[in-house]
């Protein structure tokens, strides 16, 4: 009766490996030594989601048929928090230790070998989240090991205080978290890619750093187009769309990114609560209210009345505090 309840649980562990983040196959190292398994799952208000999960010895399999099965193309950012995970994928492969980061996809194969017993904590990015906000085409994307100092180190903190405070936050303090976490991996996937820098690539780059600080000095500015911001810059429309092509977005992406995230500060800002919506958008660039509320939902997941109402529920649960 004994090996019989042994090999149940045994089942069940496996099956739980199995379908608990996505579809994948798993190969024991030794089946009396796998007696663990726990995965603990946390939706994010902004459309993340948190895996923090222990797991004994044991190798993660994902292949092309279980791709073809649950058609799951989302990334995986991941930090260890205890034991290595030896990770192969996109014909790179690197052990991941604690203080060490990673992204992954699960819309191609890999391989995940846990020789000890390891905690880890991924960060679950929709692939349309991703490819709108982290890059913009095939070529931006690096999988596999991210830097892990600089602002590398930053995320990883983010990621282990994500995985002990996220449940604690209020829904308007997830949002904002997620869409922090998501700026900063974009910014490190990114950086990631160094292209070897030419003189001519040092000129681009000084020309568009002043080229950013003229928008973030006119973004609000509702005529502000790019012929105008080609002729206050003294270069071509052309070479302007050019500029920012090699940045891996466009001007008017540029633009609208940034307004969006100014009315976004002033939505959940307590002092600006009788303020209008409609005047809201209008003050950071914004013509047409209806286009305003529909560009907001599609960046963000919300809609700019919805979050206003979460900020002022928890900005009326601190001072009841």
């Amino acid at each position: 009766m004994a090996k019989t309840a042994d090999n149940k649980h045994l089942q069940y562990l496996q099956e739980s490996v199995q379908h608990a983040i996505e579809r994948v196959d798993l190969v024991f190292y030794a089946e009396a030594a796998f007696a663990h398994f726990e995965c603990n799952q946390l939706d994010l208000a902004g459309g993340l989601s948190v895996y923090d999960f222990t797991i004994d010895p044991a190798i993660i399999k994902r292949r092309a048929a279980h791709i073809s099965t649950d058609g799951n193309h989302d990334y995986f950012l991941s930090t260890i928090l205890q034991g290595a995970a030896r990770i192969s994928q996109a014909g790179a492969g690197f052990l991941q230790r604690p203080g060490s980061l990673a992204l992954m996809t699960g819309g191609m194969p890999y391989t995940t070998e846990y020789a000890t017993r390891t905690r880890r904590i991924i960060i679950r990015i929709p692939e349309q989240v991703f490819r709108e906000r982290l890059v913009n085409s095939e070529e931006c994307i690096s999988i596999g090991a991210l830097p892990n100092t600089g602002l590398g180190r930053v995320v990883i903190d983010m990621l282990r205080s994500i995985s002990s405070e996220a449940e604690r936050l209020t829904l308007t303090d997830q949002y904002t978290l997620t869409q922090s976490l998501l700026d900063l991996t974009g910014a490190l996937a990114r950086a990631s890619i160094k292209p070897r820098e030419t003189r001519r690539d040092a000129r681009h780059a000084e020309l568009l750093s002043r080229i950013l600080g003229y928008l973030e000095a006119h973004f609000m500015d509702h005529e502000m187009r790019p012929a105008r911001i080609a002729r206050d810059n003294s270069i071509s429309i052309r070479y302007l769309h050019s500029l920012f092509k090699q940045s891996g977005t466009t001007v008017q992406r540029w633009v609208w990114e940034r307004r969006l995230k100014a009315a976004r500060k002033d939505l959940l800002d307590p002092t600006l609560a009788r303020r209008r919506i409609s005047d809201i958008a209008f003050e950071r660039g914004f013509s047409d209210s209806a286009h305003f509320s529909r560009s907001f939902r599609n960046r963000f997941g919300i809609s700019p009345s919805k979050l206003r109402h979460l900020a002022a529920e928890s900005h009326h649960q601190d001072l009841t505090l």
